[in-house]
């Protein structure tokens, strides 16, 4: 468990039977008591389908950073091919300054499934696998902006506006070896999702990072390797199966339970899944649509790792 730390992703999802605005409230409410209970980080989703409570996670970012205290905040992840990458270096720099260097900047190369909504927001009718290709070239782009590298006496010399502010940690958010590959030509961590059920839940991808790391930076950064799953815990083995089969007829195809079980079942899953993968950070979707079940199984593993012991001791 050495050097192990625990974050959070919320995705907003307003389950069957909620009220958006209810939702919204628990995001704010759970987020001040990951901040107290000692996790690292809270990420927010981006996703434009109806059953969402946000789109982009920026404005949401700016809000918690107003009502936390230490944790990190960050986005998870932030769809680079439909943006420009100067305007995301921008905002992310923006929220950098508004929250003391606490938000993390997470992209990705995915765009929404849904044709109508991408199209909306590119303003085109490219196929989704058009619009992705340009992902490589604008995270590139996005490291210049960000890092300042230009010419001495170019417009950006200095990085993106505000100048002034602290450069956001860069996180590269995938599930296959390409993007792998592309986080560690850019110095970035690389987050590799368990839960996506696109994901084939292969280790050599993460060793494939580390590896590339070495090979373009030669030591002289330290490769991080985050891993993002999901869990069902619960007081009871039978409670967490019940909603571990309750959620997967409601996720479909799109996504997998990772986790389930006990708060001692879960806990060393998850150590397993940090030696199969090597990971420095473990970021952790709790599948519980009720308030109450996801504030006990958040309490539940900071205490099982001692989360608020190592927040005190640091």
């Amino acid at each position: 468990m050495s050097g192990l730390s625990l974050s959070l992703l919320d995705l907003g999802i307003i389950a069957p039977g909620q009220r958006g605005q209810d939702v919204l409230a628990q995001t704010f409410e759970l987020a001040r008591l990951a901040d107290q209970l000692g996790y690292e980080r809270l990420w927010l989703a981006e996703h434009h389908e109806s059953h969402f409570c946000w789109t982009a996670p920026e404005m949401m970012l700016a809000a918690l950073a107003k009502t936390t205290q230490r944790i990190g905040l960050g986005s998870a992840a932030v769809l680079l091919p439909l943006y420009s990458p100067l305007a995301v270096a921008e905002n992310y720099r923006g929220l950098a300054a508004l929250s003391g260097g606490r938000v993390a900047l997470g992209v990705c190369g995915g765009v929404p499934a849904d044709v109508v909504a991408l199209a909306a927001l590119t303003g085109n009718s490219d196929a989704a696998a058009t619009v992705t290709k340009h992902f490589s070239t604008k995270l590139n782009d996005l490291v210049r902006y960000l890092d300042g590298d230009f010419p001495d006496g170019h417009r950006f010399a200095q990085g993106a506006t505000p100048c002034f502010a602290e450069r956001p940690p860069l996180w590269v958010m995938g599930s296959g070896f390409g993007t792998a590959e592309l986080a560690a030509k850019s110095s970035a961590t690389y987050a590799y999702s368990l839960f996506h059920r696109a994901s084939t839940q292969d280790a050599a991808i993460t060793r494939a990072y580390r590896e590339h790391y070495e090979n373009y930076h030669s030591g002289k950064n330290r490769s991080h390797v985050a891993v993002a799953l999901s869990c069902v815990c619960a007081e009871s083995a039978a409670e967490a199966q019940s909603q571990k089969q309750q959620v997967e007829t409601w996720i479909g195809n799109t996504m997998r339970v990772n986790i389930c079980g006990t708060p001692e079942e879960c806990r060393d899953q998850l150590l397993a899944i940090q030696e199969r993968y090597q990971a420095d950070n473990l970021i952790i979707y709790h599948m519980w649509h009720l308030a109450q079940r996801k504030r006990n199984a958040m309490l539940a593993l900071a205490e099982m790792f001692g989360l608020s012991k190592l927040n005190t001791l640091s």
